[in-house]
């Protein structure tokens, strides 16, 4: 007779039964841990992307502060422009938009940073936008400035009523002062002069890092506020010092690298109206009494000689593509009627003015500009867009900046009169009142005090940020 045994029978069932709810419970585990991790990558994969985004948008308002403080006119980065492309990051591009906020002062800039996942992708993975409002400052402007070739002082030479920016370098031999005890004055030196040598390459002008801009001999004193690139000594005999309401050296400070004033050449051979040779009697007088009348636009061709008791009357700029030489008892007149505009002599050579020649300022002390673009490049005296080249670097600016085209005699008079060597040297032997003194390099080798009047604008606004947010 069959027997069944129903006890075994059930208790198989029931391990089925418990097999199941097991497998059925470790599958859930199982798909909620899958679901987890894959719901925790794609969080990182996000992340990762918008944070890169977040890096694309900070680059993207760097930039455009940099580019205004190249030009404060620049609007921002309207098309996008490629931060980063490869395979781990992908493909982050930025575009910015810069818009002037109504006190004239400041600006705000938008950024927008956007990241895909391959170039030929259209819709980012990640984009973050950030706004930062940025504040200008500009210099009051000063009546020494120079380039990189820097500030050279001799003899007993002393500046005393204008304050100094120089890029490069000072360098004061002798008894030569910046300053007096009871005037001191604002010094600033930016060190923008390495790499050193004759032949530095095209890396030339950069600030130094490993060297101090002021040298100064045993009785040179600068008085003053100094703010200057890497320096940390005070001379020999403790020679920079705060006079009378100064700072002295201002420990850590770092000077802007500036340029010196910019001109538009070519706007002023294209405005020319007049032109003659540089001979022509009716504008050279020679050793005569007979004055002249140089007219506003006038285009003098070759070298001009000014000499004798010649007296000539401004009306306007002059450009002279050859030498211009003054000598002898010569008078310089700027006329009434051109208020504080200068009139400026522009000179394709050297200029050079000694004798007791007088440079006299009309009655709103308005005086002549001086500025010859001669370097060791003839592109610098380019009468055409095509030839004229704007900028010079490299061992053209280095071998440049030391060429003595402006030499300006000790009993010169010129107050109100500015002297701009644009890519060389200017070298002032004498003392007495000057309007100012700009060039790649600034020499004054006189045996008394330089009083500067005439303030140079240094056409530089400093942006900086004042405040962050995201944006949306």
């Amino acid at each position: 007779m069959l027997k069944i045994n129903l006890d075994n029978n059930e208790e198989s069932g029931w391990v089925l039964v418990s097999a199941i709810v097991v497998i059925t419970f470790l599958t859930a585990i199982g798909l909620t841990l899958v679901s987890y991790v894959a719901s925790e990558f794609q969080h990182s994969y996000y992340e990762a992307y918008a944070q890169n985004a977040q890096l694309t948008a900070e680059a993207g308002i760097e930039q455009s502060v940099d580019e205004l403080n190249s030009s404060s006119s620049f609007s921002g980065y309207t098309s996008p422009q490629v931060f980063f492309n490869n395979t781990t990051q992908g493909y982050g591009t930025f575009s910015t938009a810069i818009t002037n906020n109504p006190d004239g002062k400041s600006k705000y800039i938008i950024s927008t940073g956007n990241v895909y996942l391959n170039s030929s992708a259209t819709t980012p993975v990640a984009t973050r936008m950030i706004k930062v409002v940025v504040v200008g400052t500009q210099s009051s402007g000063y009546s020494v400035m120079t380039g990189p070739g820097g500030l050279i002082l001799g003899g007993t030479a002393n500046i005393t009523n204008s304050s100094v920016y120089v890029s490069g370098t000072i360098t004061m031999n002798g008894a030569s002062k910046i300053g007096t005890y009871a005037n001191p004055l604002t010094v600033e030196a930016a060190n923008n002069a390495c790499p050193t040598g004759s032949s530095p390459g095209s890396t030339y002008p950069t600030v130094c890092t490993d060297s101090q801009p002021i040298s100064l001999s045993s009785n040179s004193r600068i008085y003053g506020s100094v703010c200057a690139t890497g320096q940390t000594s005070t001379g020999p005999n403790n020679n920079i010092q705060t006079g009378n309401g100064g700072s002295g050296l201002e420990a850590g400070c770092t000077a802007p690298v500036s340029s010196p004033p910019t001109y538009d050449r070519l706007s002023q051979i294209q405005a020319v109206t007049t032109t003659a040779s540089g001979t022509n009697s009716d504008f050279i007088c020679g050793n005569g009494t007979t004055g002249s009348n140089w007219p506003a636009n006038l285009e003098l061709t070759g070298n001009v000689t000014i000499g004798g008791n010649c007296n000539i009357t401004v009306n306007g700029n002059v450009w002279i593509t050859g030498n211009l030489s003054i000598e002898g008892s010569a008078n310089f007149t700027v006329a009434s009627g051109l208020g504080a505009t200068h009139p400026v002599f522009m000179v394709d050579g050297t200029i050079s003015i000694g004798g007791s020649t007088s440079m006299i300022a009309n009655s709103n002390g308005t005086g002549i500009e001086f500025i010859t673009f001669l370097s060791d490049n003839s592109c610098t005296i380019g009468t055409t867009s095509t030839a004229y080249c704007s900028s010079l670097t490299g061992n053209d600016l280095k071998t440049s900046q030391s060429m003595q085209n402006i030499m300006v005699g000790s009993s010169v008079k010129s107050p109100g009169t500015i002297f701009d060597a644009y890519w060389s040297e200017v070298v002032l032997n004498g003392s007495g009142a000057v309007g100012a003194a700009t060039g790649q390099t600034v020499y004054l080798n006189g045996s008394g005090s330089v009083v500067f009047g005439t303030t140079l604008a240094s056409n530089t606004t400093t942006w900086i940020i004042s405040s962050y947010e995201p944006y949306r």
